[in-house]
Parts: C-alpha cells; structure tokens; sequence
C-alpha cells in the first residue's frame, strides 16, 4: 500500500485539525455534558477527513478501497450527530426520547455494514475504477441503491436541523440571532458542495468536496463558539440553571415577544408549551399589572397575584436588561419569584398589628364608657345609702319605697353594665364558646318580658306581640337571651310614657326565621345609626326619663347575633321610632 502526499491530500489537514481541536475543545468539563453530541460530531468529521486524505494520498486502488471503506466507518453518522447538535444547541432535545433515536439508528448502521460488504452484493457502489487521467489518481463511482437511501436519509435529516434553526432565528431566540447564522451556515455548506458534487458540477470530476466542506463548517462553528461562547451558553446556563431554576424564567426579545421560558413559568402560567414568539400583551392581557410594569418601566419589580386551582399564590416579579458582546439591549429576562409564604406571613402580621390597634383603641374607649357609665348609678347609688342613712329617722314609709325603687334601679343598671362588659371581655379574648341548640321565639320573648314588666309598667308602654308558631331557630341560648333583653332593654329606655313596643317574628326568607323589635320613642339620626355598633365610637345617650345607657349591649348583639350565623339591621328616623331586625337560621 503505497502513499504519495500531494495537494488535495496534504490540503485534508486542515479539516481534520479544525476538527479534532473542536472535538477536544467541547470535551472540557466546563461544558458540561451537553456538549458531547458536538465532539462526537467533530471526531466523526476528522477521522472521515482523514482518512480521505490517505485515500487521496494513495497510488493504488487498493489502497483507495482500503481507505474508502475506513471512512464509513464515520460517514454515515455524521448527519445524524449533525442533526442532533443542532437539536441540543436549539434547546430541543428533552423531547427527543430515546425511541426516535432507534428509529433514526438502522439507516447509517446498514450503510457501514453494506459499504465495507460492497464487494459481495454492488448495493452501495454498482462499481468502483481507477482514474488516473488527471495528475493525481482518483476513483469513480457508480453509486448503487443502498447509497441514494444513504443520500436521501441525509439529505432529510440536513433539512430538517435546517428547519429548526431557520425557525429558531425567525421566531424563537432572536436574541442569539448571530449565533443560529453561523450554525446555519454551518450545516447547509456540506450539503451545497455535495449536491455540486452529486449533480456533476463541481469543477474536480471524482473528487468528493465534502470533507472540504467541513473545513468552512468548523470554522463557521469555531466562530460561534469562541466569539458567542455556544457551548458555554446552551450546556451550562440552559440545562443546569434556567432550567432547573424553581423561579420562573422568561425570555422576551426587545420587541416584547417571548423568546424561551422555563418549566417554572408554564407551571406558574399554566402553560402546556412555550409559546413562542407571542407578545406578552395577548400572552398575558389577563395580567394588567404585569403588562403596565412592561411598558412603564422594564426595570421595576411589583408583587402580582396569580388563582392556581382554586388557591392564591403570590409572586414578586422583576426585569432585567440582556445584553450582547457590544452592550445593547437585545431582550428582557423576566423572573417571576413565589413570596406565597413571605407574602402570607407578612399579611398576618399587618394583620395583627392593625387587631392590635383596634384593641387598644377599643380598650382605651371601654375605660371611658366604664368612668362615663359607672360613675352615674353608682354616684346614684352612693348617694341615696347616704341619704338613707343620714336621714333614717325623718324619711317617711313612701319615701323609703322611692328611697328602694332608685336604688334597685341603680343596682341593676350597675349589673346590666357589669353583665355586658364581662361579656364583651370574654369576646375579645375569643373565651366564649357557641352551643347551638333548637329554640322557640315566642317562649324566649314571654321569658324576658318578665324581667321588663316592672319597667313596663312604670312608664304605662302597650306591648304588642306577633309571634308565628313553632317559630323555632338554631342558635346559643345565653347568647340570644342577652340580645333580647338589650333590644327589649333600649326599647323600654328610648320611648316615652305611654309610648308602644312591637315585637314580632315571622318566616320571611327560607331558612331564616326574622325577630323584629319596634317601638315609637325618639329614634336615631343617620350619624347615630353609622355608628351604633361601633366601639370606638361613643353611641351611650340616656332614655327619656334619664335611664343609664353605655351603647355597649347593642355592640354585643351585633357580635352575638354575626356569631350565631345571623344578621342584624336597624332602620330609624328622629322622633319616629326604630325597628330592630335580626335574621336567624331556622331548625330544620
């Protein structure tokens, strides 16, 4: 097996030499895994390279033969490495599962095993000779079946990276614009040269131009690489951060049309694939508040609420400029960051601040009413024992019963206020327990109308009673005790001698039974009635004939009846009277 260096075989160096240098370049561990499809790629270009360098080197057809069939042992994968960088570098290749690449397998496989067996079957070359009527002896082929299946299987998976890049500069990493020409410039030139080559066109007859190709291929990928940083970018930024990033992460070039995102934006999104090239005004026109970030100021950072599967969650989303190699902004990253727990836990606290503060205004109110309301009856109280007790001898039997009747007054104006700031405590402090239980109206209504009937009739007021039978609701006894008997309380306090209280309950609304209280004393203004459940506010005011009144028991009806499931509603006017109306849920 003789060999002869001349120029075509001495000018195969410099592919071979472009290519292993790549080859051993992307296999540095600084690239990580990913970039393993392009060494094997490159190895495979520089061993094809090489051995038709010895191919042209030789003198003999033997030798020729020899080294022709070497170099199938490269050729039929290189479109398939080809085609499977180009998958990888366009982000492509978690989808490729390892199925298609069986399926994608057995053509190159047939093709190694048919080239070096040509001898027996002439599938892969109908016949091989000897050329020697140029300077430099070369062989001619008569290419057989087996090789235009070859060729239109490369010829498919050429076109097809093709695609992929040509789609992925149109529409999807227009940020990496410079990179995706020269990888597509990288992969159209093999294939230009051998269709020259193919169709008779290629001014050297014989002389396949192909490895010559890869000359220009690993100097177009050798640009992008050491220029734009290829590998650097799409193994380690792509696959170890944006993609395994929990924040979501998306890309828009500078005209605002996604780019790429990662999988924790479609979750976040509910995106079921990357849509790419959409503006973010139709991909994101349920988000306003996103959208005016965008066009106000790409910088700023806001917190955006966002409903996943019948919860709410939280996330403070910011902007950052992407640059190129000469500082223009080329696009945006938009990182999208879950503050649900942050966020939650802050609410809470602000919540409770303001609780606090509530509570303190509250307190600092309830001394009031205790010095304002206290100091009235027990000053009453105080001074009629005095006046008892200095004057026992002079005081007549009637004096002494209207000595009595004040006095009992005072005390039980004194337990009534006593009764509801215990109760009002108890409330705040969350101590008080609800026991619902089956009650009827008209027999609560008769047993608190007991207690009153003294009072009832010492200002000579006409009761008027409307009860439906069997008018029975679920709620807690002492609680619904406690709100009669202030409603009946302010009733009796706020209308004058012989004045008239209605009281009524009736089905009005289904499930609900209704209480109403009635009478025609002196009413409440718009201000009063804003206010009337109110803590902070001082509602107090005495009745008609100087009856103690702190407001505190309707504050505790209010509470009592919300606790209960019910609701409570007033409606007055000055000098007309007020109808107190409550809503309870009926016992089925």
């Amino acid at each position: 097996m003789s060999l002869q260096l001349n120029i075509l075989s001495l000018s195969l160096i410099v592919p071979t030499a472009v290519s292993l240098l790549l080859a051993l370049e992307a296999l540095k561990p600084k690239y990580a895994s990913r970039a393993k499809f392009f060494a094997l790629l490159m190895f495979l270009v520089a061993g094809w390279s090489a051995a038709y360098g010895f191919e042209l080197a030789s003198t003999e057809l033997a030798g020729m033969l020899f080294w022709l069939k070497v170099e199938y042992f490269f050729i039929p994968f290189v479109p398939l490495m080809l085609y499977l960088v180009v998958r990888q570098y366009a982000g492509l290749k978690h989808d490729f599962k390892s199925k298609q690449l069986i399926y994608l397998l057995p053509i190159p496989v047939l093709t190694l095993l048919l080239s070096v067996t040509n001898d027996f079957h002439k599938l892969y070359y109908e016949s091989v000779s000897f050329d020697s009527s140029s300077n430099i002896p070369l062989l001619s082929l008569e290419i057989g079946i087996w090789y235009k299946v070859h060729l239109l299987y490369s010829y498919f998976l050429v076109i097809a990276a093709s695609v992929v890049l040509v789609r992925k500069l149109v529409f999807q990493r227009s940020l990496f614009r410079n990179q995706l020409l020269y990888m597509l410039i990288a992969v159209l030139i093999p294939m230009l040269l051998l269709s020259l080559y193919l169709f008779k066109l290629f001014p050297i007859d014989n002389l396949d131009p192909t490895p010559f190709a890869f000359t220009f291929s690993g100097l177009a990928m050798s640009v992008s690489i050491l220029r734009y940083r290829m590998l650097d970018l799409m193994p380690i930024a792509r696959e170890h951060v944006f993609t395994s990033m929990p924040d979501g992460l998306v890309v828009l070039d500078n005209k605002m049309r996604i780019v790429d995102a990662n999988p924790g934006s479609l979750k976040i999104f509910r995106w079921s694939e990357i849509p790419f090239g959409a503006l973010t005004k139709d991909v994101w026109k349920s988000y306003p508040l996103l959208i005016n970030m965008l066009k106000q100021s790409k910088s700023e950072s806001i917190v955006m609420e966002i409903a996943q599967q019948q919860k709410r969650f939280y996330f403070q989303i910011s902007s950052s400029a992407i640059r190129n190699h000469k500082i223009e902004e080329v696009g945006y990253l938009i990182i999208i960051h879950d503050i649900t727990i942050r966020y939650t836990m802050q609410e809470a606290i602000r919540q409770s601040e303001e609780k606090l503060k509530r509570l303190n205004a509250e307190k600092d109110k309830l001394f009031s009413v205790i010095a304002h309301d206290l100091r009235g009856p027990l000053g009453a109280f105080v001074g009629l024992t005095e006046m008892a007790m200095n004057q026992s001898e002079d005081i007549s039997h009637e004096e002494n019963q209207q000595f009595a009747a004040d006095m009992y007054k005072s005390a039980q104006a004194l337990q009534n206020l006593l009764e509801n700031l215990l109760y009002w405590a108890r409330m705040q402090r969350e101590d008080v327990k609800i026991h619902t239980e089956k009650l009827d109206l008209k027999a609560l209504f008769e047993e608190n109308l007991v207690l009153f009937q003294n009072a009832i009739n010492a200002k000579v007021l006409k009761v008027e009673k409307r009860f439906q039978e069997n008018a029975i609701v679920l709620a807690d006894k002492q609680m619904l005790m406690t709100v009669l008997r202030n409603l009946l309380s302010n009733a009796i306090k706020f209308t004058p001698r012989s004045g008239t209280i209605s009281l009524v309950s009736r089905s009005e609304n289904p499930g609900f039974f209704q209480i109403l209280v009635t009478d025609t004393g002196i009413g409440m203004d718009e201000i009063r009635l804003k206010n009337l459940f109110k803590i902070e506010e001082s509602m107090g005011r005495p009745g008609t004939e100087g009856e103690a009144s702190s407001g505190l028991g309707l504050i505790l009806s209010h509470e009592f009846i919300e606790r209960m499931g019910g609701h409570i509603h007033v409606t007055s006017s000055p000098g007309k009277g007020s109808t107190f109306s409550i809503e309870l849920p009926a016992a089925s």
